[in-house]
């Protein structure tokens, strides 16, 4: 089945669903805006806006989508070239080099200008939509294997990002160290039981001068502001088990629906299957950075616990702005695998490409899992 099968234009697929979600991100601001109005709840107004701008983007990366697909597939032909290989084959690709470019520069223009900023992220965009336009028509048939021990046999891209994985292992793994060795030697509620918030009518000692405020005392501080966190680590874990469905359903052979009509509902095929699970792992993406920054203006804003305010603040942004980097990287890529879904873009061949995504996801939502109750409850 070829992958527009259930397109009869790409311009009635990703562009339209595109334009869709702009609008939509346009009233998901006026609404917020409204709430706001009424209810004077910043949580309301700051969750809109990072709504609207991720919504916004989804749009952007849908007309990108009408207009990659457009130009694939008017340059496939027979789908072989001049020296007769096979287009619809996984080739080499610099695109992850590009990639790789723009996050040094992303990441550079957070302690630079937000200039840079943006140039790294436009760099970011243009990779990923290369890396599209050329894995687009892949389907799956002589991927490239490794040579060399101990790799030998195993596909290249996953020998990559199992590489690409140890590298952000030592990467976190620097950020959780680091934390831990300062709590360690700073003076905290792990060995002094003290009445750090200065609360009216508590029975415990004021702190003593040398005591270091973490985020964790602001985030279980009470029921609402620990909420985000304990729905966030929610989210991250369903995330994961939607891809796993994802994959499943795309290798399935001969996709045989539920019984249950409320799951049948949700995958009555095998291309609704593949496209609503990684619609919902998109969604919980979203979720997880729109709490995010919500948590995050309650901190600078509500407590004025920022980055420069202590070392306890510089570590907790640096490790948890991290990792929602890596989230939202993530989401940037599962555009892409959500819009080919539509277009019935991913079966048992080329299933691969979901299962090297879902590696990625994992060591994600494993992350979190690490994070969360070192920097949010202890």
């Amino acid at each position: 089945m070829s992958a527009n099968s259930h397109q009869e234009s790409p311009w009635m697929g990703s562009v339209g669903i595109g334009m869709l979600l702009l609008g939509l991100a346009g009233g998901i601001l006026a609404l917020s805006f409204i709430g706001y109005s009424v209810t004077h709840s910043h949580a309301i107004w700051t969750g809109g806006r990072v709504a609207t701008i991720l919504v916004g983007f989804y749009g952007l990366m849908g007309v990108l989508a009408g207009l990659v697909n457009s130009s694939v597939e008017a340059g496939n032909g027979d789908g072989h070239d001049d020296h007769g290989h096979d287009e619809h084959a996984h080739h080499g690709s610099f695109s992850p080099f590009i990639v790789g470019v723009g996050i040094l520069t992303f990441l550079y223009g957070f302690v630079e200008s937000y200039a840079i900023l943006v140039i790294g992220l436009l760099v970011i965009l243009l990779g990923a939509v290369n890396w599209w336009r050329e894995d687009y028509p892949n389907d799956g048939k002589q991927e490239m294997k490794s040579l060399g021990q101990p790799y030998k046999g195993q596909d290249v891209r996953k020998v990559g990002l199992w590489v690409l994985l140890m590298s952000e292992i030592l990467i976190f793994g620097s950020f959780f160290s680091s934390y831990l060795r300062m709590r360690m030697g700073w003076s905290t509620h792990w060995n002094e039981d003290c009445n750090s918030m200065l609360e009216t009518g508590s029975e415990l000692p004021v702190c003593s001068e040398s005591y270091v405020i973490v985020a964790s005392e602001y985030v279980t501080h009470s029921f609402w502001t620990l909420l985000p966190g304990a729905i966030n680590t929610f989210a991250l874990i369903l995330s994961s088990y939607t891809v796993v469905l994802a994959l499943k359903s795309a290798k399935a052979h001969e996709f045989v629906p539920s019984k249950n009509k409320w799951i049948r509902m949700w995958m009555p095929d095998r291309r609704r299957a593949v496209r609503n699970n990684l619609l919902a792992t998109l969604a919980l993406g979203t979720l997880f950075l729109i709490l995010k920054l919500i948590e995050w203006e309650h901190l600078i804003y509500g407590e004025d616990f920022t980055v420069k305010s202590s070392l306890a603040g510089s570590i907790f942004y640096v490790s948890t702005g991290a990792h929602g980097f890596h989230v939202f990287v993530g989401l940037i890529f599962l555009c892409y695998f959500c819009f080919k879904a539509h277009n019935d873009g991913w079966q048992p061949e080329n299933s691969q490409s979901i299962e090297y995504f879902g590696l990625y996801w994992h060591f994600v939502d494993l992350a979190w899992v690490a994070i969360f109750p070192a920097f949010y409850l202890y």
